[in-house]
């Protein structure tokens, strides 16, 4: 394979690599002597070309919120890649290594992140996605519904990250992705104070965490939805989903794998140079 890449690419220049790349489904990945020599900025970058299936297959990937339009699209997705996925949701879910609970719960985060660690011995990527986002005005929220949603949202996001650093800073190895959101940036345009807020603190989290983790090898990062075309969006209403996507410069609702995609590239080696980051999904309604 490497003396094959050599040959096909020793005359190439950097662009025609990245289109090569991009129609066989390959990614640029770590340092590898005398295989490519692509010219310009990368003459001093060797590099070899790694497929997308190998980047989790065998790898313990834990998602939450897995009976969810994005969770259960995601976990789908890196089961094709032969990662070996651990969900959960407090709604049940009939696949594999699925344990349903409450994430916000201390007491099954413990049992959940010990007993994947008994099966897995090790927890290579956990990925926060379990979360609700109630639409009720600021006016009408009730302490009760604030610390549900902050709870769910960010308490669950805490706990499991708090859980699972303790693992991968023992390896010195792993990455952890959150689900931040548009409305943790610019507040809520459609949805409650309680989840915009909630957003707002994972951004932050996220980067304690990956300050916390970095110098022990372990990555922490974020990706920020804007309008998706999920089930939550929807829960608004046609009228007012048409009129919030005039607000959006491409004209239309993300698809929920332009947010799976990014999840898996911050979750990858690919990233192995970002942390701290939060990513932007957003069809350009933020550009920041």
């Amino acid at each position: 394979m490497v003396e094959r890449l050599d040959q096909q690419f020793k005359q190439w220049d950097v662009d025609e690599v990245f289109v090569f790349a991009a129609r066989e489904g390959l990614t640029l990945r770590d340092a590898q002597p005398n295989i490519l020599r692509p010219t310009r900025f990368f003459h001093h970058w060797p590099l070899y070309l790694l497929s997308m299936d190998r980047e989790f297959s065998d790898k313990t990937v834990l998602v939450t919120g897995t009976a969810g339009d994005i969770g259960r699209r995601l976990a789908d997705r890196l089961l094709g890649l032969n990662a070996n996925v651990f969900q959960t949701d407090i709604r049940h879910v009939d696949t594999p290594n699925f344990t349903p609970g409450d994430v916000s719960d201390p007491e099954f985060v413990r049992a959940w992140i010990d007993g994947t660690v008994r099966s897995a011995n090790r927890i290579d990527v956990l990925i926060n996605v379990a979360g609700i986002c109630p639409r009720t005005s600021l006016a009408d929220i009730t302490p009760l519904e604030w610390d549900e949603v902050l709870n769910i949202n960010l308490r669950s996001t805490f706990l499991l990250s708090q859980a699972a650093i303790k693992i991968m800073i023992a390896q010195r190895d792993g990455a952890i992705v959150n689900l931040a959101s548009l409305a943790g940036k610019v507040g809520g345009i459609a949805v409650g104070a309680h989840y915009s807020a909630s957003k707002a603190a994972i951004g932050s989290l996220t980067k304690t965490l990956a300050r916390y983790g970095a110098p022990h090898g372990v990555r922490a990062n974020a990706v920020a939805p804007g309008l998706i075309d999920t089930t939550m969006t929807c829960d608004a209403g046609p009228d007012a989903v048409q009129q919030l996507q005039q607000l959006i410069p491409l004209r239309r609702l993300g698809h929920i794998d332009e947010v799976i995609e990014p999840i898996l590239f911050l979750a990858s080696s690919r990233a192995a140079y970002i942390t701290g980051a939060t990513l932007d999904v957003n069809g350009g309604i933020l550009m920041d």
